[in-house]
Formats: C-alpha cells, structure tokens, sequence
C-alpha cells in the first residue's frame, strides 16, 4: 500500500477522559488503510513542525473518515497542537504506514495494551470480529483507574453482543470487581496455536513479548507497536 500524502479536515473533537482527546477527521473516499496501521500528522508550533504518529482507531470499512484517540501531556509539542487544534481545521497527513496487521490465519487472537495501546486494537477487533464468527477474540487493556478505560461500555456491548469476545479491563491503582494489576499478569493458560498483539508504552511491550517468549510463544506469533 503506497504511502499519501493529504489534507484533511477536522470533523469532531471531543475529551474521552480527563488526559485523552477523540478527533475524526474527513478524508477522501480512496484514501484506504488496514485495521492496525498508523498515519503521521504534521503538528506545528509557531513555524516549528513535526511529523507524529498515531494509530488508526476505526475500522477500514468506516469510509470517509478517519479517527484518532490522543493522550494529552501537558507542555507535550503535539500536545499543544491538538489541544488547540479547532473542529473545521485541516492539517496534513500521511499514511498509511505499519504492520500490525491481522492474522486471519490464526485461530485465537489476544491483544494485549493499556490507554491509548488499545487504537489499533479497536480498529482490528470491529473490523475482524463479526467476520470471523469460528475464531476467538480476546482483549486484556490496562489502565489506573476505572474512568480512564477507553471505550469500555463498548467492549462490554460486544462482549454481550458476539460469543467468541472476551473482553478483560485490568486496573493497576483502584480495587474493584473486576481484575487488578498489570495486563502481563493475567496471560497465563495454554498460550500455544494463538497469535499475540501488543500495544503500549515500551516497558509495556517488551515486558509482556518477554514473558510469551519464556512461555514458548514462536516469535512468529508476537506482533507488537512501541509507543515512545
């Protein structure tokens, strides 16, 4: 898939937790990508400009548009820019870029993130899941606290809707309910004929990549995304 360059404008811009921004943006119908890659945004401050990158969160098929879910550092240069970045606005984008994609050829897939990991995550799962109704989906994501779960009611929605989702929040600073923790705590069982993806921050990803290695997870079978 060649990489384009294009301008594209914001649609919607909305917070999805107190350090998480969601924006959608118009893109031309050709423009296409795979669920699990990325595209570069050109940020700029003043006359400095960077190229970024981000996940894709919707699906392919969701045409015409294209989503993203930003964490926001406060002072962060990419920070600044889009929390400052106004619905009508267009910026240049190019794309699409990676390969975290599906394996449609396994039978069992686990992906393993927390916080913003889960954007390719969530392209992959709605894109694939009501495709492959004979294989297994299963989604452990991390994070602090309760509030900071992105798209939880969601996951809990196709969890209900889809038998072949489980869908696992895990949250490492409030008790509750459900599991506590580290995401890397709760891979255990059989862990052979399955196919891991891992997304997250790089303590995160090598942590976990290590453990399935140990468990004699074949390389092969591990595809992850480093966010710095």
């Amino acid at each position: 898939m060649a990489l384009i360059e294009l301008t594209v404008e914001l649609l919607e811009k909305k917070w999805l937790t107190d350090d998480t921004l969601f924006f959608s943006f118009k893109i031309p119908h050709s423009f296409s990508f795979q669920a699990g890659q990325y595209i570069m945004v050109k940020t700029k401050k003043d006359v400095e400009t960077k190229w970024r990158a981000y996940s894709v969160l919707n699906p392919p098929f969701q045409k015409e548009h294209l989503e993203l879910c930003i964490k926001i550092v406060p002072g962060g240069f990419a920070s600044e820019f889009f929390k400052q970045l106004e619905v009508g606005t267009k910026v240049s984008v190019k794309g699409p870029i990676g390969g975290l994609l599906f394996d449609s050829s396994s039978e069992e897939h686990w992906f393993i993130c927390a916080g913003t990991g889960i954007a390719p995550f969530y392209s992959m799962i709605t894109e694939n899941i009501s495709q492959f109704p004979q294989k297994k989906f299963k989604l452990i994501m991390g994070a602090r606290y309760h509030n900071n779960l992105l798209f939880h009611q969601e996951f809990l929605n196709l969890a209900e809707k889809y038998s072949n989702f489980e869908y696992m929040p895990t949250l490492s600073r409030e008790k509750w309910a459900g599991k506590t923790g580290h995401v890397q705590q709760h891979i255990s069982g059989d862990l052979q004929g399955k196919t891991f993806y891992i997304c997250g921050l790089k303590e995160l990803v090598l942590e976990t990549k290590e453990l399935l290695l140990k468990n004699n997870v074949p390389i092969n079978r591990i595809r992850v995304e480093r966010y710095n």
